[in-house]
């Protein structure tokens, strides 16, 4: 398969990916910008970040001097969160910059998310075929003077501009926290944030560990938040958090230890931006409960669906002006000021924080006006040729009130609705259901399971 995915570049070490192709790939980037540059003699600029996976390190030092050598201006801001990543090259006003992570992926794997102008993603949409085009030809830039490689740390500034996009720090009351970081890069920023709030840090796996020891850094995996959820019971805190590697999904855990589906969280999180930003574009994506496009509109905002997958809901941020978004495997956007549309996981918590400083009742009571409608969640199934099966589940369900091939096929009905869309980085299909009861759920979801399993 592949290393260029819909969203970013991933691989195998070193079958797929190695420091070679890590050189060739900053070659294609180089190339790529200065296709875009208006002006051919100018020198680019370009941000370097890394996660802590044991490549990660030797794959940015070759970014950096490959960009160098090139004739590019390089920005290293050396260990880094994804968000934190993506907020450096905005703020910064780069041409554009390579953030060298595999996301949630096991330790085996590497890879690196691109950006261009405002951390503008790159993706399938948006100008990653083309850098893949240039890969392969092996496109290598003229020679040039070379450029110049600047060492800079902005945690600080970044925590303090989280703070006040999160809504501030003044209305946060002293809360017992438990935050796991899975040994991921994020231990780096949450420990900068946490500095600044006036609350009960209980810190699991902050070590800084590539090998991932006590976990997989996917915190959608129920297994991989067992210890959080368990220690959020056992030291009566107020709210769990879970990170994954790179920092850019965020989970959070209720009193009594109960993941919280993150939909019901772009829900509550909506809620409180219309506060301040009444009529408000907010957007969500396809897999997401009504509830989230109910609780919008009954609070006057506009709300908008996307695709699932976060180059696709970024450049429709841009393109609608949504101030806010928020994706089921835990991405949360924001419009960051004047610097960009991206995820901002820090500024999640604090306004996660002041939400339930404010409410001043457990997080579970908040959320159970939310919980109007019974999900599945995300269901995977091996499938080897996905286009037919969706063929054949829009003739099964031609009935359906509404058919939407936005990403995969959307049926809807009144009492139920599901998503069957195929995986851009894997060979599967992936199902989400939801039906105003339990009963209905189950009964659909093993009618549709049947259909693809058969």
């Amino acid at each position: 398969m592949s290393i260029f995915k819909a969203y970013d570049i991933r691989g195998t070490i070193p079958d797929q990916l190695d420091e070679q192709a890590i050189k060739n790939i900053a070659w294609a980037c180089v190339a790529y910008l200065e296709e875009l540059s208006e002006d051919a003699s100018r020198t680019l600029s370009v941000v370097i970040g890394r996660d802590n996976r044991e490549t990660s390190a030797a794959f940015a030092k070759t970014a950096v001097t490959t960009l160098k050598e090139s004739g590019v201006d390089v920005i290293d801001i050396g260990l880094a969160s994804t968000p934190y990543f993506y907020y450096a090259s905005s703020a910064l006003s780069c041409d554009g910059g390579m953030m060298i992570t595999a996301s949630h992926n096991p330790p085996q794997y590497n890879g690196c998310k691109l950006v261009g102008a405002h951390a503008s993603a790159i993706g399938a949409d948006s100008g990653l075929p083309h850098i893949e085009a240039l890969y392969k030809k092996g496109v290598k830039p003229k020679s040039k003077k070379p450029g110049t490689v600047t060492l800079l740390d902005m945690q600080n500034r970044y925590a303090d501009e989280s703070i006040v996009l999160g809504g501030g720090a003044k209305d946060i009351t002293p809360l017992t926290v438990v935050v796991d970081t899975g040994n991921g890069v994020s231990a780096l920023m949450c420990e900068t944030l946490f500095q600044k709030l006036p609350i009960r840090l209980i810190p699991l796996f902050f070590e800084l560990d590539g090998t991932f020891p006590h976990h997989m850094p996917n915190p959608l995996e129920e297994k991989n938040t067992e210890m959080l959820r368990k220690t959020v019971v056992e030291t009566h805190a107020d709210i769990g958090i879970a990170m994954d590697a790179d920092g850019d999904r965020v989970i959070f855990i209720d009193e009594n230890g109960r993941a919280i589906s993150s939909d019901l969280i772009t829900a509550l999180l909506a809620i409180d931006v219309l506060t301040y930003a009444p009529g408000a574009t907010i957007l969500y994506d396809l897999r997401s409960s009504r509830t989230v496009q109910e609780t919008i509109r009954a609070h006057g905002g506009n709300a908008g669906v996307t695709r699932v997958g976060h180059a696709f809901i970024k450049t429709q941020m841009r393109k609608q002006h949504a101030l806010f978004a928020g994706e089921l495997s835990g991405h949360f956007y924001y419009k960051f000021q004047d610097y960009g549309y991206f995820e901002a996981s820090l500024a999640t918590i604090v306004q996660m924080l002041r939400i339930l400083s404010q409410e001043k009742k457990p997080l579970s009571e908040i959320l159970q006006p939310l919980r109007r409608y019974w999900g599945t969640g995300e269901i995977n199934f091996e499938v080897a040729n996905k286009a037919e099966m969706l063929q054949k589940l829009e003739r099964q369900f031609s009935d359906a009130s509404r058919i939407d091939k936005l990403d995969g096929i959307t049926l809807e009905y009144d009492e139920w609705w599901c998503n069957v869309r195929p995986s851009n980085t894997e060979n599967l299909l992936r199902l989400t259901l939801e039906a105003k009861t339990k009963e209905l759920r189950d009964k659909k979801c093993e009618e549709i399971k049947k259909i693809i399993e058969k």
